[in-house]
């Protein structure tokens, strides 16, 4: 074998090596779900999107609203092609043409309002400048679960919801009912997609960095906020200029 051979083989090789690691770690990015109330940044490319978890602000409980939704072709793809991506039995049939549709719940947070604010504190100044550097950064704000039709009814019958952190910094959800509450580790439930919310930048009066709102990352910023930070440093030179 010539040198040249040895050369392309080697080249193949690292090749080979390079698509295998890439699979696994595309693989490993969409089984991995992140939780609601952490921070991720989205990663990925045109064959895949995923959320890789960044960090958990320094929230005690979060208030959830609780929603019990229908199925529809987007949502059940979305459910069916993460069962199969986790080997697991889809136990739920679908059927467009059915009038009754299968439900799933949707864990959301209540106010995002509060979040802005627990962000813009002395607390989180270092995640804040963390978070303005890539408009790439979100928050977690909505879980979907798969859950039995009984599960689904318990869900709805109660008198509230928050999520909160157990003594080892796990985040829990609990569930108030009349004269019980009952804790769930977020992580053993069965999430099957989640939603994501982007921060919209501003200054407060002293020129400094703050997350004015927090929205879906589908709907555009507010008027004289901007989801890149350095908008806002361009914008001042501009102007300047």
């Amino acid at each position: 074998m010539n040198p040249i051979q040895k050369l392309l083989l080697y080249v193949l090789a690292l090749t080979i090596l390079g698509c295998g690691a890439y699979k696994a770690k595309k693989q490993e990015a969409l089984l991995n779900l992140p939780l609601m109330g952490t921070l991720v940044k989205t990663t990925g490319d045109m064959s895949y999107n995923a959320a890789e978890q960044i960090g958990i602000p320094k929230w005690t409980s979060l208030k959830v609203e609780v929603k019990e939704l229908p199925f529809n072709i987007e949502s059940y793809t979305t459910y069916a092609r993460h069962m199969h991506r986790a080997a697991k039995i889809n136990s739920i049939p679908y059927n467009d043409s059915l009038r009754y549709k299968p439900k799933y719940i949707r864990l959301q947070v209540q106010n995002k309002i509060d979040i802005a604010h627990m962000l813009n504190d002395d607390a989180h100044g270092e995640m804040r400048d963390y978070l303005s550097l890539d408009p790439d950064h979100r928050l977690v704000t909505s879980v979907d679960l798969a859950l039995t039709e009984l599960e689904i009814q318990e869900f709805l019958a109660i008198n509230g919801a928050a999520l909160k952190k157990d003594k080892l910094n796990n985040i829990v959800l609990v569930l108030y009912m009349d004269d019980v509450e009952r804790t769930y580790q977020l992580k053993d439930l069965p999430i099957f997609d989640y939603g994501l919310s982007a921060f919209c930048w501003g200054e407060d009066q002293y020129h400094r960095l703050r997350i004015e709102n927090i929205v879906d990352e589908d709907l555009k910023c507010p008027r004289n906020t901007y989801l890149k930070a350095s908008k806002i440093k361009s914008d001042k030179a501009y102007l300047k200029f």
